[in-house]
Order: C-alpha cells, then sequence, then structure tokens
C-alpha cells in the first residue's frame, strides 16, 4: 500500500485506539458501579462500596493519555501494522495490554491513588477487546470496500523488464486492498512482449490507451531510457487528464537504504539513508537513556563511593579516567570510567602492543599488565563504566549503542565499518552480549551494523534486559 494512502488509515486506527482508553474506562467503571448496586448481595459483598467519581478517573486517564499515546505508537507499529495478519496485530494488542498495566500500575502504587481494582481490570480487559474490534472492523471495511469497481485502484506501469515485472507483483499482493494492474507499457512500438506480462501498447501508444482504458495511475520505471523532452510531454499528457504519476527512484543508484520524500519549505527532497528514522522510537529512547542514567546515577552512588575509595587506597592515581573517544558521525567526546589501570599506562602501551589478542586496531589482551588487581574485578561485571551515565545524561552517548572507539581506531576501519559511526555510541551492545572479546574485531563490526540495521525500540529494551545475565556471568571479560 502506498504510504500516503496506509498513513491516512493508520491516523484513523490510531485516533480509535485513543478512544478505545476512553470508552474502556466507561464500561469498566459501570460495570462496576452496577454491580455494587444491582447484583445479589453474595456478589457485591466482595467489592468495596465506596467508589470515586467517574470524573475522578477520567482526571486519572487524562493526566496518562501521553503515556498511552507513546506506548500505542512504540507497540503497534503504524507504519506497518495494516500490512499485518490480524493475527499478528492482536498479538501485539496484548503487548500493548502488558506493557501500560505495568506502567499504569507502577504509577497508581507509586502515587497511592485510590483506584478501584475491578475498575483497573476491567479497563484493560475492555480496552483490550475495544482494540481488538478497531483491528477487525477497518479490516473488513478496507477490503470489503475495496471489492467495488468503483473503489479500486487501477495501475498502468509504464515498462515490460524484470523490474516492472516486480513491482507489478508488488502492486497485486494489495489486490484485497484495491490495488489493481491494468497492464504494462512497453518502450518501443511493436516490440515483442514477454508472454507472462499483459502488455497493452507503448509508451507512444499512451494518450490512445489513456482514452481506452480506465487509469487511476502511472508508473513510470528509469529503465525507460527517454529522453527529458519525451518523459515531460508524457507527464503533462498525465497531469491534464487528472492521472497520478509515480515515477520508481531506485534506477538512481545501486541503493539499499531508505528512500524518503522530504520537504526544504516548498522544495522537494529525495533522501537516501539507512540510518534509523523512526521518530517517534528514538524519541523513547532518549526518554528512556535518561531515565536509566538517573536511576544507575542514583541508586548505585553509595556503591560507586565506596568503588572510588578503593581505588584511591589501592593504587596511585585519580579515581576516573578519562579519554578521548569518537563519538556520534566522529564528534569528539571525554568518555569517563572508573580507573583500572596504573597511572600512565597509555604510555606503557608500546611496549605489549605485540601481544595484542585481537584482531583488527583494537588492543585486547587477556593478562594486561598495567590492570591493576581491583581494576581486573571492575572489569569483569563492568563495574568501571558505570560512570558513563553521565556521558548519556550529557547526550554524548547512549545505553544501547555501538562501543565508542578511539580516534586512531576509527582511522583503519574500512568505509563499511565506519557506518558504525552513524548512532551515538553506547555502554552496552550485541557485542556485550554475545560475548565481547571472544568475538574476533571483523565479527564485532558486523554485529554493530546489524544493530543498526534492524533497530527499533524494543530492540534496546531487550539488548538492556540480556546485559544484566552478562554482565554477572563475565562471559567474555578481560
Amino acid at each position: 500500500m502506498f504510504h500516503r494512502q496506509h498513513q491516512l488509515y493508520a491516523n484513523v486506527l490510531l485516533a480509535a485506539d485513543v478512544l478505545a482508553g476512553l470508552w474502556g474506562l466507561y464500561l469498566a467503571y459501570y460495570l462496576r458501579y452496577y454491580l455494587v448496586r444491582f447484583a445479589p448481595l453474595e456478589i457485591s459483598s466482595f467489592f468495596n462500596p465506596e467508589l470515586l467519581p467517574f470524573r475522578d478517573y477520567l482526571f486519572y486517564f487524562l493526566i496518562s493519555a501521553p503515556l498511552w499515546v507513546l506506548l500505542l505508537m512504540l507497540t503497534q507499529r503504524y507504519s506497518v501494522v495494516l500490512r499485518l495478519p490480524l493475527g499478528v496485530q492482536a498479538f501485539r494488542v496484548l503487548q500493548f495490554i502488558v506493557a501500560t498495566g505495568f506502567f499504569m500500575g507502577f504509577l497508581t502504587y507509586s502515587f497511592k491513588l485510590l483506584v478501584s481494582r475491578p475498575v483497573f481490570f476491567a479497563f484493560w480487559g475492555f480496552a483490550g477487546l475495544i482494540l481488538l474490534l478497531n483491528r477487525v472492523i477497518l479490516h473488513w471495511i478496507l477490503r470489503t470496500g475495496n471489492l467495488n469497481e468503483h473503489s479500486q485502484i487501477k495501475i498502468l506501469i509504464a515498462g515490460t523488464d524484470d523490474r516492472a515485472r516486480r513491482v507489478g507483483q508488488l502492486v497485486e499482493s494489495y489486490k484485497m486492498w484495491g490495488y489493481h494492474v491494468v497492464g504494462y507499457l512497453s518502450s518501443e512500438e511493436g516490440q515483442e512482449p514477454p508472454q507472462d506480462l499483459k502488455v497493452v501498447g507503448s509508451l507512444k501508444e499512451l494518450p490512445r490507451l489513456l482514452h481506452e482504458h480506465v487509469v487511476d495511475e502511472i508508473i513510470f520505471l528509469g529503465s525507460q531510457r527517454r529522453n527529458l523532452e519525451e518523459f515531460e510531454r508524457l507527464v503533462e499528457l498525465c497531469q491534464d487528464l487528472g492521472i497520478r504519476i509515480r515515477v520508481a527512484t531506485d534506477f538512481l543508484l545501486n541503493i539499499t537504504s531508505e528512500v524518503s520524500l522530504e520537504y526544504l519549505e516548498n522544495l522537494p527532497m529525495l533522501t537516501f539513508s539507512k540510518v534509523p528514522d523512526d521518530t517517534i522510537g528514538i524519541l523513547a529512547k532518549r526518554v528512556l537513556d535518561v531515565l536509566v542514567a538517573v536511576v544507575l546515577l542514583v541508586a548505585f552512588s553509595p556503591f560507586a563511593l565506596i568503588t572510588g575509595a578503593l581505588i584511591k587506597l589501592t593504587s596511585s592515581g585519580p579515581m576516573f579516567y578519562r579519554q578521548v573517544r569518537c563519538g556520534l558521525f566522529g564528534r569528539k567526546f571525554k568518555l569517563i570510567k572508573f580507573r583500572t589501570m596504573i597511572e600512565g599506562a597509555e604510555d606503557k602501551l608500546w611496549e605489549i602492543k605485540h601481544l595484542n589478542e585481537m584482531g583488527g586496531p583494537v588492543f585486547k589482551m587477556r593478562h594486561d599488565p598495567r590492570v591493576t588487581p581491583l581494576g581486573r574485578v571492575l572489569r569483569k561485571f563492568s563495574i568501571d563504566e558505570l560512570p558513563q551515565a553521565w556521558n548519556v545524561l550529557k547526550g554524548e552517548m547512549s545505553i544501547v549503542g555501538p562501543r565508542a572507539p578511539l580516534f586512531e581506531e576509527v582511522q583503519h576501519y574500512t568505509t563499511k565499518q565506519r557506518r558504525r559511526l552513524s548512532v551515538k555510541p553506547g555502554i552496552t551492545c550485541l557485542w556485550q552480549v554475545s560475548g565481547r572479546n571472544d568475538i574476533d574485531f571483523s565479527r564485532w563490526m558486523e554485529l554493530d551494523l546489524e544493530y543498526i540495521d534492524n533497530w527499533s525500540f524494543w530492540l534496546d529494551v531487550r539488548i538492556m534486559l540480556r546485559t544484566i545475565p552478562a554482565v554477572f556471568t563475565a562471559r567474555g571479560a578481560r
């Protein structure tokens, strides 16, 4: 389904999902109200007779509405939700109900809100059912409405090569949503058409064909090597007839980047990017970064003070170690850690560099003589990295992301490996939870690129959860 139309349906679904919360609250409240009022005594006696007015519950919901919307955006992924089978959509609704139940239950407990438990649980049940009903109704409306001849979108594809065939197959895969391929146009008149394609004529015959066939849209492919004047003439013809024109841009380069159309004021720009571009997800990632960083700094502050004191007592030198690292797209920042090496360790690196146990430009040594006895313990359980939460708060790092490299290491990266700098560095990453130093350098780089290509907010959450056992088992630590 084309993005703009899909976005319209997705926005309708989002609005219905937001209203589902209000409907769920209304039904849950009055179910509880009438159970106590009209149910037999042996049933009503199980409930607390006191029930706050409905306006109080409505106030609580409106206050938490931003959280409701944020979790909807994160769990439902409205950019693709309508393309998913109803079973998958139902599973995502379940994810949302569990997530919101946890967070709002936590808020209710933390602020000691006087909320009826029957109302609370009935609310999630009703809300979940209404969310499912929203999807079933929209699914039914779209599919049954598009079976009507007057609601269908007839598409003509200009091209007869393999690319045209693939585009046609892609369009036909959305046939149940109303998209139909009228036929294909060959480049030249009299050209022998492929037997498996419905070729209705050539590009030169387009004026006649548009009068003989019902066509809503035309997709022009870059394989048509026609001069600019002829292309403009065809576009002008379509504009005069009010026919929508789509031009495939994949002929520009052999690219695998995501392509989007952006506007700078009134100037349209095609955008190619392989960097995560989910605005809501990125915002949620930053919010999560700040929350986790604050928790780490506050909750572990007594432990950090003890660690700092032990560092000062067991070896000479400062408590913290600061080193200039390479951040987002090469930005310089000072990474902060608990000191785990003897003072002046960097000056002694040249003496042991030949003992490097890690391939590539990174130096890793299992029994590095520069590491202090206490430092070995701190490194084993990643305690030395706790102060990096301050870098996260400053916006220089993220909780999850590729490890921050040294500038001299980056100089030896291949062009493709440098793409790991396209996101903020993190405290933990796929490398951290997959074996750390037991993994060779090339595989390490591959894991970072896999993380960038497959990034989502929930991938960050999974990596955070996997980090906990990875730290306690100290797998791959040196």
